[in-house]
């Protein structure tokens, strides 16, 4: 398989609440032995934690790792910056629906959410959505105008609850070489 490494030293990967966040400890590992330098940096939603460990999660990942509360002991002072650590670009993996449509409300009731509204650096989205309407599609549209903002393309996928078939963006080799793509045009920018 030929996948595009991340161009970059560090990235952040935000999990949010999907029966997809299970699979996430396994990306971690495959990203960490694709690209063994590459400092991975993680939050993690109170909702995600039903379908991971966020202590699998510290011992995966090399950056970073903390549950996206403002009570936190772990919370890093940089989110309300628009940071995490030195990351290049932030990828949603998975990205629910709820998460997706918080984002471009423009809530930052979060820190994760904060951090990402006020972020200038790259954000990709591999979304988990469970179908479209009009007001899917109004918020994702409203997201593709924020200049940073790339969706992983979608892959054929199954759903949980009823087996049939699916198209999502939970897609983390598709989604770091949109990351690769934001973060360059970022740099021909400045």
């Amino acid at each position: 398989m030929n996948v595009e490494r991340f161009q970059g030293a560090e990235l952040h990967l935000h999990v949010t609440g999907s029966i997809s966040a299970a699979l996430v400890p396994w990306w971690i590992h495959w990203l960490r032995e694709l690209h063994p330098g590459l400092t991975v940096n993680v939050s993690v939603t109170q909702s995600a934690t039903r379908f991971l460990a966020v202590r699998s999660l510290r011992h995966l990942a090399n950056g970073q790792v903390w549950i996206d509360s403002w009570d936190e002991p772990e919370l890093p002072p940089e989110v309300n910056a628009g940071e995490s650590g030195s990351s290049e670009c932030f990828i949603l993996f998975p990205a629910t629906l709820d998460t997706l449509m918080r984002l471009a409300q423009g809530r930052a009731d979060s820190p994760a959410l904060l951090m990402l509204q006020v972020t200038e650096r790259p954000i990709v989205i591999a979304d988990t959505l469970p179908g479209s309407n009009e007001i899917i599609e109004s918020n994702v549209r409203t997201l593709r105008l924020r200049p940073n903002v790339g969706f992983a393309p979608r892959v054929t996928g199954v759903r949980a609850g009823s087996r049939a078939k699916a198209e999502v963006g939970f897609n983390l080799p598709g989604a770091l070489t949109v990351a690769n793509e934001l973060v360059k045009e970022g740099r021909l920018r400045e």
